[in-house]
């Protein structure tokens, strides 16, 4: 089972890398991937809540992104207090179904494609 597994991880990372090189798939296309927000200063993000009073420590740790939101009140509070901390990085490109609901992924062959 093990092997039936990485030859199909196998198949599907040449069709990224091909899609990425510009290989049109039919019926499929590369979207950014999932990712994961993530504080850009610690240090700065703790400050800026025990300033208004509050702790932002879990055990022993900062607060993670969704805790700290519900500890601030909600996602507007958070935004105006920590919104300059807060980095999402970009996801990495995925190949998915044309149907997926995301914007296709703009490649390097895309921006210099001539328009017609």
């Amino acid at each position: 089972m093990d092997s039936l597994t990485s030859w199909a991880n196998d198949i599907k990372e040449y069709a990224l890398n091909q899609a990425l090189s510009g290989k049109c798939w039919t019926g499929w296309k590369l979207v950014e991937g999932r990712s994961i927000r993530k504080y850009i200063d610690e240090s700065k993000v703790a400050e800026t809540v025990q300033a208004i009073g509050k702790n932002p420590y879990g055990e022993p740790k900062l607060l993670g992104i969704t805790e700290m939101t519900k500890l601030l009140g909600g996602k507007k509070h958070f935004e105006e207090l920590l919104g300059s901390l807060v980095e999402k990085p970009q996801g990495k490109p995925t190949l998915v179904p044309k149907s997926d609901k995301r914007p296709e992924w703009n490649t390097a062959q895309n921006d210099f494609k001539e328009e017609n």
